[in-house]
């Protein structure tokens, strides 16, 4: 989850790149895809924020805050490096915090997130902060890299690869692109 959050800045090393964060509504939306909030209560708290705009904004701000700090955290892990402490201290506050707004239940065969009266950004991304914090401090979170495409991907994947090799987010993508590129510039040196 936490990864796919990140992720929702795309082209994050091109300027400007690619918010798919647009608003609050594309906010409830991915976060109906990924499980936190039934869509009866995306749909509430979606109707509750038209009443009341400004609370849909402040979710949205944190919610763009939130998913900037725990991409820094993975960057400066990649990186060998410390976090800012402005990145830590978020999503320390995040953990800190209680949320009634929300209990898990079980759905449909399993696990979600239900919004009891989740309104604010810190109750509907706790979620997201606990995936980020179980990733990076678990023995996954070494195998945290960045996309290496040379265009500016920038998104973040966990490296599967048994040789602890891979460089690209996507072979679909960026992988066979970078291929295909390094391809035809050894076919213009043969000439």
């Amino acid at each position: 989850m936490a990864i796919g959050f990140i992720n929702t800045c795309a082209w994050r090393l091109r300027d400007p790149p690619e918010e798919r964060l647009a608003d609050p509504e594309a906010l409830l939306a991915w976060l109906g895809q990924n499980g936190i909030g039934r869509s009866s209560d995306l749909k509430r708290l979606a109707s509750s924020w038209r009443k009341e705009p400004t609370k849909g904004k402040a979710a949205h701000r944190f919610a763009i805050q939130l998913r900037e700090a725990i991409y820094r955290v993975f960057v400066a892990r990649i990186e060998g490096k410390a976090p800012p402490d402005s990145a830590l201290d978020l999503i320390n506050d995040i953990l800190a915090r209680s949320t009634p707004g929300m209990k898990l239940d079980w759905s449909d065969g399993g696990p979600v997130w239900n919004l009891l009266d989740a309104s604010t950004g810190w109750d509907l991304l706790k979620p997201v902060a606990l995936s980020a914090l179980e990733l990076m401090t678990g023995p996954q979170g070494s195998r945290v890299k960045q996309c290496q495409d040379d265009r500016g991907c920038g998104w973040l994947f966990v490296d599967q690869s048994r040789a602890q090799n891979r460089r690209w987010c996507s072979m679909g993508d960026c992988g066979n692109r970078a291929k295909a590129h390094r391809h035809y510039q050894r076919q213009q040196a043969k000439g």
